[in-house]
């Protein structure tokens, strides 16, 4: 027997009859550790569920946060650790961790929540998913997060506070969007990517649309028509709702809001949503009035009062396929006073859409798509001396409907390329007193194809062409080039040469409208042309974990707008009629950055612009020549969050000498600054919050100011609470 053998037969002899207890011998051998902690924001310290958590030593473990941003690891082996986490919207963070024998080590990780969030996925720039930083045409993201921090209740307040976005007053009443001097009316915008009904005079009102319902907006400057047909010359602004998360068991979601201000300012919002495996559903209702009317600075007489319920309901078994189906319902009420008379506006809108997509191959590479959607919008215009309607006035009313069927198909045909087909066949339809016949209907059918080639691994090219005719005006071809250029990991370069067009509308084919008191009519043109335009851009994006710069520079070039120009002979009633008269040019920059660090968060952009009106020799109306925004978030003291937002908007020509085109009147510069507290109350299930808010904190008032520009003050609480039953 070896020394070896006869030793370990001792001690396996004498265990029987050992007075050492074997529990002891037990706690007398090394066992594992453990680690835990949390995942929090860095600003306020509330808890970050969902975020991956990777430990990298001894052992290799990957962990996910749950509903309290906990994290917990067991049974880790001693040694040294290289911890990393990181979440959707954060900048990551990494760290060394020592875990000791039989050591139970606890570590709260604080995320900066990112300035750009590079790697969410957008679909507005290409017409399917892909990262933020992967867009080859410049895309502004406003996040559910930026929503909330700017306190608004609409869609129009957010976009206020974003680089290079102006907002236009509409005819009679709301508020439009301006892209690069482009107006309204050549602004396209979309819900879940499909066109919404309610323009009224050629601007639809954004301030119509709530905020409780939405996941975040994405804003492409730039003609789009190639990819998205009339109405995106401008560019596009793409409304994105909420989606229940997927879960392996069943999640239930709360979430309520109120808020109070001054001009009577009353919100209040409930949203309710479910998910269990592959069904998710989301609802909400909003209920929001005050003594403003969107467009307009005064608040003598005025009043708007919304109602809106939004319903998503989603059906996704695998990746590879799913069916989603929405609805908005909207009604409006509105009341503004001009001279000695109050004007009603009472509106009515729904919009449905019915989406399925279908992987084509266990790959994914081949995905195929269809929508179906339409909308419907109900415009009555009346007027009395009364703060009510007259009893029995039906005013003047119209109806507008769009239904729209898209098929697409995109495809990654090898590493290098990807494909993108699709066709859209819209349906606009009109019904009012004011245009020819009463009743007017216009069917487009529109082809159109996108390549993304990957020339080299840095360089991509997307060449794309549109095909559009049209039942009433013919047909329009509208190609666009985009390019992209990695330089290296943190800086990407970014060109593109596009086309964009807009139909006439059925006001500006049809109209015959008389007045008799003012003595003069508007007729409509049934041999209009689309407008069209051609744009160049480029523009250069810095990106860093916690900091960014974006530059972009563009030029319009636009021809054969559409204005009214009087017709009749001199002496005679003065009769106007819509035509191709008008060409010029918009040109500019915008300049943005941000950071994020240590619960600090800035953001700071200036755009410039000049404009040309050819037929004039001077500039566009209603375009300011330069604007700028800055912000700045603090981190908690004391469990309350300060953030500060200043908006400047320079001094814009608003009218001109009829006869020699010289501007006569200027709108003075608008600086605007905002202030915002918030703080989470503890103690209480879920996440309250306590918001105190200041908008133009100074009370600026410029006049001929497109919209509400009063001191505004308010005070919002807000609940929101997930529930996972347990089994």
């Amino acid at each position: 027997m070896t020394t070896h053998a006869w030793l370990v037969g001792v001690a396996l002899g004498g265990i029987a009859g050992s007075v050492i207890p074997v529990a002891s011998v037990a706690a007398m051998i090394p066992g594992p550790g453990s680690a835990h902690g949390r995942v929090v924001d860095a600003s306020d310290r509330h808890a970050l569920p969902g975020a991956e958590v990777h430990l990298f030593g001894p052992d290799t473990l990957r962990l996910r946060t749950d509903a309290q941003g906990g994290w917990r690891a067991q049974q880790v082996k001693p040694g040294r650790y290289t911890v990393r986490a990181r979440i959707l919207g954060y900048a990551s963070t990494s760290f060394t961790l020592d875990v000791g024998e039989d050591q139970q080590v606890e570590r709260t990780i604080a995320l900066d929540a990112t300035p750009l969030a590079l790697e969410q996925m957008v679909v507005t720039a290409a017409r399917r998913e892909q990262r933020l930083k992967d867009a080859v045409t410049t895309t502004e993201l406003i996040t559910r997060a930026d929503i909330e921090r700017t306190g608004a209740n609409d869609i129009a307040s957010v976009l206020l506070e974003q680089t290079g976005i102006e907002l236009q007053g509409g005819h009679p009443a709301g508020t439009g969007v301006m892209l690069q001097g482009i107006g309204s009316e050549r602004v396209l915008v979309l819900l879940d990517g499909q066109p919404l009904a309610g323009r009224i005079s050629g601007v639809f009102d954004i301030s119509r649309i709530p905020v409780t319902m939405i996941d975040r907006v994405e804003v492409v400057r730039g003609p789009q028509s190639t990819l998205y047909g009339t109405d995106a010359m401008g560019g596009v602004v793409n409304i994105i709702t909420r989606t229940a998360p997927k879960t392996d068991g069943p999640l239930y979601g709360v979430g309520l809001l109120g808020t109070l201000g001054t001009q009577a300012r009353t919100d209040g919002s409930a949203s309710l949503t479910y998910s269990q495996g592959a069904m998710s559903s989301a609802m909400d209702f909003s209920r929001r009035q005050t003594e403003t009317t969107p467009g307009m600075s005064g608040t003598a007489g005025a009043l708007t009062a919304r109602s809106d319920l939004s319903a998503k309901l989603r059906w996704a078994p695998d990746s590879g396929k799913a069916l989603e189906a929405s609805v908005l319902a909207l009604d409006e009420r509105q009341r503004w006073l001009a001279g000695s008379l109050y004007n009603f506006g009472d509106n009515r809108q729904w919009s449905g859409r019915l989406n399925g997509t279908k992987s084509l191959d266990a790959a994914r590479h081949h995905r195929i798509g269809v929508t179906l959607s339409g909308s419907h919008y109900d415009h009555r215009q009346r007027a009395s001396t009364e703060t009510r309607p007259i009893a029995g006035d039906t005013g003047s009313r119209q109806l507008q409907q769009v239904f729209q069927l898209d098929a697409v198909y995109n495809g990654r045909i090898t590493d290098a390329v990807a494909l993108d087909l699709g066709t859209q066949v819209r349906r606009d339809a009109v019904e009012t007193e004011r245009v020819l016949g009463g009743k007017r209907d216009i069917t487009l059918f529109e082809p159109y194809a996108q390549l993304e080639a990957a020339l080299t691994p840095t360089l991509s090219v997307v060449p794309g062409v549109r095909l559009t005719q049209s039942s009433q005006w013919g047909t329009h071809v509208t190609p666009r080039l985009a390019a992209r250029q990695r330089m290296g990991e943190h800086l990407t370069l970014r060109a593109s040469y596009g086309t964009g067009f807009r139909a006439p509308d059925f006001k500006e084919l049809y109209m015959r409208f008389v007045n008799a008191s003012a003595g003069y009519a508007v007729n409509g043109n049934l041999d209009l042309r689309p407008e069209s335009s051609r744009n160049v851009m480029g523009g250069a994006e810095w990106t860093a974990n916690r900091t960014y710069v974006r530059v972009q520079a563009f030029r319009n070039d636009f021809v054969d707008f559409i204005e009214a120009r009087a017709v009749s002979a001199p002496g005679e009633p003065t009769v106007f009629q819509y035509a191709n008269v008008d060409n010029g040019s918009t040109q500019g920059a915008d300049v943005e950055g941000g950071f994020a660090l240590g619960g600090f968060r800035g953001e700071a952009s200036v755009s410039l612009l000049s404009t040309h009106d050819d037929a004039t020799g001077y500039e566009l109306l209603g375009r300011p020549d330069v604007s700028a925004r800055t912000t700045l978030s603090l981190p908690a003291v004391w469990g309350v969050r300060f953030s500060a937002t200043g908006v400047y908007t320079g001094r814009t020509p608003m009218e001109r000498d009829e006869t020699t085109g010289r501007i006569t009147s200027w709108r003075d510069a608008f600086p605007r600054l905002d202030f915002r507290l918030a703080r989470r109350i503890g103690g209480l299930s879920g996440t309250p919050e306590l918001v105190f808010g200041v908008d133009n904190t100074f009370d600026t008032q410029p006049a001929q100011w497109a919209g509400f520009n009063r001191r505004h003050l308010y005070t919002s609480l807000s609940w929101n609470f997930n529930h996972t039953p347990t089994r």
